[in-house]
Order: C-alpha cells, then structure tokens, then sequence
C-alpha cells in the first residue's frame, strides 16, 4: 500500500506559485524526478525527491517558511526569453529549419506587400483627388460595348463653359517625341514633355518651388520644368523668369520659365520633366472644335457635393448634341483614384485591372507566409513527445496552463523575431533586383515610425500565428498520464500534421502548374508568326531637320550600301498611331462600327518590312503618281468590309476616296496576344503624317558596319539631335514585359514555396526515423532489406503529397483556365501539365525523404537496440 506524500512536500510544492518561470530542464533530471514521484512511497527516496526539486528550482528561489517571493513581470519575461533561447540551441537542426523557412516566407511577403503598397498609394496624395475624374468614351460596336479614354479637344472647354458642376476642365497630352532645348552652349534633348491647359497646375497637387500655379500659364510662350531638369539646363542658376530656346533654328520658339515644379513622385501615371500651354498651339492653329479627332486625354474636378451619377447622365450625350449624329459615342467620367487599378472594361463595365494581378499576388504573399508557419506548426507538434515530461513536471509543481503557452509563445516570437533580422536583411539587398523585376521605385522608409511600427507587428502577429497552436496543444497535456508512461495519443496530431502538409504541397503544385502554362504561353506567343521579317529592320523617329533632309539620307544609305529598303510611315511597325470606325464603303450597315487600324506609307513598304503581298500590289508613288489616294488593306480589313474582290474598291476617310490597289496577309501591329486588327495603309506624298523611317539593313554587310555609316549620315543630315534607332524585334520582344514579369514572380514564388515546404519535410523526415529507430532496428534484426525499409519510410511522407495532387490538382486547372481566357490567342493546358507538375514536386520529395530513410535503414540495428 502506497503512503501519501508528507504535508511537507506539499506544502513545498505549494511554495512554486504558478506564475514563477522555471529554469531550464535538462532532460536526465526530468527523468529521474518523475521517477522518484512514482518511489514516493519509499522513505530512502524521500530525501532525493527533495534534494531534486531544489536542483530543478535552483536559481533564484527562496526556500523559506513562507511562499516564496513572486518574480516581477519584467524578470518573468526575461526568463522566459532565456529558457526560450536555450531550448533553441538545444534544438539547433529544428530551430535552423523554422528560422529559414519563416524569414523566406516574411521576405517574400514583405517584397510582395511592398510592391501592392506602392500600387495603392498611385495619385493618391492629390488633395482634391476625390472630386478628379477622367473622361472616356464608349460606343455601341456591332453588339460589344468599347471604352476608352482618349478623347477630343474640344470636350474639355465645352465641360467647362456649359456645365455648372464643373470646377475645372483641362486637356493633356504627354508625348514621346525629341524636343532640343538651347540654353547657351547648352543642348539638351528631352522626350518627357507634355501639353496641357492652364488649370492642370491647380486640379492636381504637384508643388512649385517657384512661381504661381494660378498664373503659370497666362502668357502662352511660356514654360513649367521640373527641379531635375531645371539643374540640367541652368546649373546652380535661378531658372525661374529664365528664357529657354525650344526646337532648332528659325522653327524654334523662345519660352519663358514661369513655374519651376518639384520633381514628380514614382507613384504617380503623369509623367513630364516640362509642361507647355495648349493655348501655344491654339496661338499658331486656331482651337480645335473637330469632335471626332480623339487625341487628348481630358479630366473634371467637380464642385464639393456633385453626384457623379447624375452628372454622368447629364453628359453623355455632349457629342451627340454638338455633332446632331445620333451614331457618335457616349462621354462618361471615371473616378481618377480608381484609374491605377480599376482601368479595365467590359462590354462597358468596370471589370478589374491591374487589381486582379494585385490580388493574386497578395494571395501569393499570405500563402507564402502560411507555409513557413505551417512548418513551425507541423515540427512543433511532431517533437511534443519530447517536451511531454517538461510539461507534466511544471504542471506537478503547480505552473498553470496559462504561464505555460505564454513561455512556449515566447520561444515562437523569438524565433520569428529572428526570421524578421534576417528577412529585412535581405529585402534590403534584394530590393533594387525587385524594383527593376516590377518596373517601379521601390524603397525601405527606415526614418517612417509606421515602417517600424508594421515591421514589429509582422513579427509578432507570424509568431503568435506560427506558436499559438502548438502552445495550446502542448500545455494541454495530463501530467498523470505521461509521468505514467503512457504515450501520447497520435491519431488527431498526426491527420493535423497530415492536412498541413496537403496545404503546403498543394500550394506547391498548384504554383508549378501556373509557371508550366505561363511558360508555355509565352513561348507560343513569342513563336507566333508576326506577319513581317523582324531581322535587320530597324526604325528611327524624324527629329530635328531629319524630316527636312529625308531624301538626301535616304538615297546615301542606299548607296553606301548599307541598306536594301527604306519606307517612312506614320507609325512603327509596333505601335498603332490613329484608329477609327468612320470608314465608309459601299455596301457598309450603319450600325457597323469596326475599328480600322490607319498607317499613312510613301512607298515600298510592304518590301522594306516584309509584308506578303497576297493580291495587288505595294504602294509605290513613284511609279504610279495616283498611289497617293490609293489604300492596301490586310486580310481582316477586307473580311470587316464583306469584299469578295478588293482590287479596285474605294473607300472612303474623312471625306476622302480612296481606290483599293492590293491586299497583304495579316500582320501583327499591337498586342500578339490579341487577334489581328483590320489595317489600311494610305499612300501619301505629303509629310505632315510621317514621323518614322523604316530602314531594312544590308545583311551582306556586318550589323556594326551598317549602323556606323547610319550614325555618321544622321550626324551630317541631323546634327543638333542623337544619333537613336531601335530594333524591331527588340520593340516587339517589349510586349511581353508584363508576361515575363509574372512568369519570374511565379517561378520565384514556386521555388520558395518548394524550398520552404522541403525544409518543413526534412524536419518532418528527421523526426519520423528518430521516434522510429528501434523499430528500424528491430525490422533489420528479422531480415528486412534497405529497400524495404527506405519504401516503407518514404511512402508516409509522399502519401499527404499524392493527396494534395488529387485536391490542389483540378484546382490549379481552373485557375489557369480562367487565366488563359483573357487572351484571344492562347494555348489549351493539355493534359501532362498537372502530372508533369506532380511528379516534379514528388520527385523532390523523395528525394528529401530518402537522405534520412536511407541513412538510419543502413545504420547498424545494435545502436538503436542498446538499452537507454
């Protein structure tokens, strides 16, 4: 019969209040302390028993007729701090894999957070920003409602004269066109420029350092420069009431500087290093009062307490009442906050934009994040057994539960404090790659407070998030039952471990799938057939006086040889220029309104680009003086006007006939991922249209001979003015920017989250064949092989990853499907790509597993077998 314990045990006990921190456990004495409670009845180990709770309790404890004294709260924390550091370096192989796994998924959230931050904070900091809207059209286009946002000239006056609601109305233009400035023996070339009414300066919140935004633009031989072009052109001189000669010759125009502006942020769509009055070109062009030239961009600020609805309604039939043409498009205002992120449209309904790419990417962060977590979780589980006596002994002694998953909620903090050093590290260096990966200035606010402030709640929020768990399921433990030697029951913890798993694979595949069909997709766009020979084509824009010597730099090129064909245009080969749904044929429905595509040619340009004549023949004014009337239309030019014989047709534009004289094959002149758009070529003899020149280079020659005689005949004929060209096949690869962007942020996020999941199946692996290393050694005693053994280990940790197939699998099929549906010219995903993407990430989870299965199956069973 057992004798119960002495009152002067529990009265000792008693003395170990529940909120005092104990000191570190080291694991023989957990042993021999729980040994000696079940040998209590014995008298001789009575005095051991107490001998070992002063050992166990050693520092800082008082043993004293009375309770001991409470330790204060900042002593508490310390402590639980330190033993929490010590249990890290005791565990040195599962601390290194939850500190690396949780700073890759914080530094990839932070990347991810801080791009979607900035995209949210674009035109923001405008003070009247809610009352800024942006004017768009929308029509009625053979059953399909189209929206866009370049409109004429004329609107924005009109806004303002014959609308109350309306404070302010301007019109603006930027531009990419060379303009030279002269400032002395200074020339500069500048491309940043824009056009714009007077009231821009004080619609918007962009500060002048100097000047009057209110008086900026009064007189019209007047300009607005930025303060980085301001130290460009004047040096360490006041700018400001300056004189600044603009474009070269007796062409050019002497400005004056009346408003210096502070350079413009990043975050923002304006982009211009100077700003010119539109009432300059209303000076020497008289006002424009076409409303079917659709060329500038126009935005409102309404009065305080405008309803936009309403006024929306008021407005949309402005054209249609200025013109008496019921077919003309409608005019509506979108909210300039709603720009950067809302822009796209369907059918002539707002319907997402840059937000979705947005939300896939802040899924992607938080999934991210989850994964470290869920490693933490998952090992955190798998070694309770180990901590089992650690918890029991505190509970016997009288800790609480609570002071319990406070002290493990410690070592998780700690651990994520630790994870944010080494993630901010590296989202430090890292940051300038991302910022050129996303095409934005991206920067770390280190002197912001809420930088600090949301840095250290990151922190503490991934470590309550990663620790809670684990922390509740471990202080939950009966101290009855493991001090009895009872094991722990398995079955829930371990389908808990099994579900995680499942999530962290899944996620790995689902992003495998996605960086497969992004792939793909590229490279099937990119091998599209463009419709014109990309190799040796180069163009370059008419600056200066290369317009005026076109002819002369023309016939030289030719004759040095250095190129076969050479057309001007008004667009390049890349880039569309002016569209329309105002051509006229005969036979043509009313209602049809198709957009034509237009590109004014002199001659020879289907030769010089490569384009396939299929019926007719190319432009050649030379040869046929009537060309300059005459039109070529590509093949889904002629399919929009019903022709069954083109040759021969006329057309007409602007009140202009013109006779159809051939037909290439389809080319592609905006987006490869979209369907050929109708195209019409005009011929032209005047030059106003033409602002490039297409140059077919001589490939008998070598590509560096033939730019050199290009740069030293553009220096003869254009002197004032850089020697630029640009590469076709280089303007074209830029239209898949975006794509590229979204397959490297893709395929970084799937080796992240491989590696962060791989990390947690190591750990996982390591611990399976530690709890199971006699029962290795017991199989290989009665004759199983390495094979077996390794097989049998492996297969319990690919078994959560053939499950995570079968439900993330379909998943990740919808997902890209619905991607894919987004572009005209796509790909189907076939049906290797999930399994192509499971046996990858299978494969390496085998291979993981089988480094440590393989190892204890090839130990010797006499090590594991020896007694403890």
């Amino acid at each position: 019969m057992k004798a119960n314990p002495p009152r002067g045990a529990l009265r000792m006990l008693s003395w170990f209040c529940p909120n005092h921190l104990y000191e570190e456990i080291e694991g023989d004495l957990i042993q021999q302390f729980s040994r000696d409670l079940k040998k209590f009845s014995e008298v001789r180990s009575r005095r051991r028993f107490y001998w070992n709770m002063i050992r166990f309790f050693r520092p800082g404890i008082l043993l004293r007729n009375k309770p001991t004294t409470r330790l204060n709260s900042l002593d508490m924390f310390t402590n639980y701090l330190k033993v929490a550091f010590r249990v890290m370096l005791r565990n040195k192989g599962y601390s290194f894999i939850n500190l690396f796994s949780l700073a890759l998924g914080i530094t990839a959230f932070a990347f991810l957070f801080l791009w979607i931050q900035n995209e949210f904070t674009y035109d923001q900091f405008h003070a009247d920003k809610d009352r800024i809207y942006k004017a768009w059209n929308r029509v009625n286009a053979n059953g399909k409602i189209n929206s866009w946002d370049v409109t004429a000239r004329v609107l924005a006056p009109t806004l303002k004269e014959e609308y109350t609601d309306v404070e302010s109305a301007i019109s603006y233009t930027a531009w990419g066109e060379q303009h030279l400035f002269v400032r002395g023996d200074k020339r500069i070339v500048k491309t940043t420029g824009a056009y714009a009414d007077s009231a821009f300066l004080t619609m918007f919140s962009f500060p002048l350092v100097k000047g009057d935004a209110r008086t900026a633009f009064k007189n019209p031989q007047s300009i607005v420069i930025t303060e980085k072009f301001a130290r460009e052109l004047f040096g360490d001189q006041e700018a400001f009431g300056e004189t600044v000669y603009i474009g070269e010759g007796g062409d050019g125009l002497s400005l004056t500087v009346t408003g210096v502006l502070k350079d413009l942020p990043a975050n923002t769509d304006f982009h211009f290093e100077y700003m010119i009055p539109y009432s300059l070109v209303e000076k020497f062009n008289g006002k424009e009062t076409y409303w079917g030239n659709n060329s500038v961009y126009t935005y409102v600020k309404l009065k305080p307490g405008t309803d936009i609805s309403n006024f929306n309604a008021q407005v949309k039939d402005i054209i249609k009442i200025h013109t008496k043409d019921t077919s003309v498009h409608e005019v509506f205002l979108y909210p300039l906050t709603k720009m950067r992120l809302y822009s796209k449209f369907e059918n002539g309904v707002p319907s997402g934009g840059r937000i979705e790419i947005i939300r896939l990417l802040g899924v992607l962060g938080v999934c991210l994040l989850m994964i470290a977590c869920i490693n933490f979780i998952n090992l955190s589980t798998a070694r309770a057994q180990r901590r089992a006596k650690e918890v029991a002994v505190r509970k016997v002694t009288g800790a609480f539960r609570n002071s319990l998953v406070i002290q493990f909620l410690c070592e998780s903090i700690l651990l994520a404090f630790g994870a944010g050093i080494l993630s901010l590290a590296a989202v430090y260096l890292g940051l300038p790659f991302f910022s050129r990966l996303v095409n934005e200035h991206l920067t770390l606010e280190f002197s912001n407070i809420n930088f600090w402030i949301g840095g250290l709640s990151l922190i503490l929020i991934v470590g309550l998030l990663a620790g809670s768990y684990p922390a509740l399921y471990l202080s939950a433990f009966r101290p009855v039952k493991i001090l009895k030697g009872i094991s722990l029951s398995r079955t829930g913890k371990s389908w808990l471990r099994a579900t995680l798993v499942v999530i962290q694979f899944g996620i790995a595949i689902s992003l495998m799938v996605s960086v497969f069909v992004v792939q793909r997709q590229i490279n099937y766009v990119q091998n599209r057939d463009t419709g014109y020979d990309k190799e040796n084509l180069v163009y370059q824009y008419f600056t200066g006086t290369l317009r005026k010597n076109y002819e002369s730099y023309k016939n030289e090129l030719l004759q040095l040889g250095a190129a076969e064909s050479i057309t001007k245009t008004s667009t390049p080969i890349t880039n569309r220029w002016s569209n329309t749904d105002g051509i006229k044929w005969e036979g043509k429905d009313p209602n049809d309104k198709t957009l034509f595509e237009r590109i004014y040619e002199d001659s020879h340009f289907a030769t010089t680009v490569g384009l396939t004549v299929i019926r007719g023949r190319d432009m050649d004014l030379e040869k046929f003086p009537t060309d300059s009337t005459a039109a070529v239309l590509n093949e889904a030019a002629v399919k929009a006007m019903g022709f069954t014989d083109p040759i021969g047709q006329v057309i007409k534009d602007n009140g202009t006939e013109w006779h159809v004289i051939g037909v290439v094959k389809d080319f592609i002149l905006t987006s490869p991922f979209n369907k050929v758009e109708p195209v019409i070529l005009f011929g032209c003899k005047q030059s106003w249209p033409f602002s490039v020149a297409h140059i077919k280079l001589n490939s008998a020659n070598s590509t560096q001979e033939n730019i050199q005689i290009m740069a030293d005949l553009a220096k003869k004929y254009n002197p004032d003015y850089p020697f630029e060209y640009e590469f076709v096949d280089v303007s074209y690869a830029r239209k898949f920017a975006n794509l590229e962007t979204t397959r490297t942020i893709t395929v970084l996020a799937s080796f992240l989250t491989i590696i962060i999941a791989g990390l947690g199946l190591l750990g996982l692996s390591t611990y399976l064949v530690e709890i199971r290393v006699k029962e290795i050694g017991i199989r290989k005693v009665m004759g199983a092989s390495v094979f077996s053994i390794t097989n049998m280990l492996t297969w319990a940790s690919v078994k959560p990853i053939l499950i995570a197939v079968l439900f993330f699998g379909p998943q990740a099929w919808f997902a890209m499907n619905w991607w894919l549906s987004s572009y005209p010219y796509r790909i189907s995903i076939g049906i290797f790509t999930i399994p192509l993407a499971a046996l990858s990430v299978i494969g390496l989870a085998i291979l993981i597993t089988s480094i440590q299965t393989i190892r204890a199956a090839k130990a010797n069973p006499v090590n594991s077998l020896r007694n403890e």
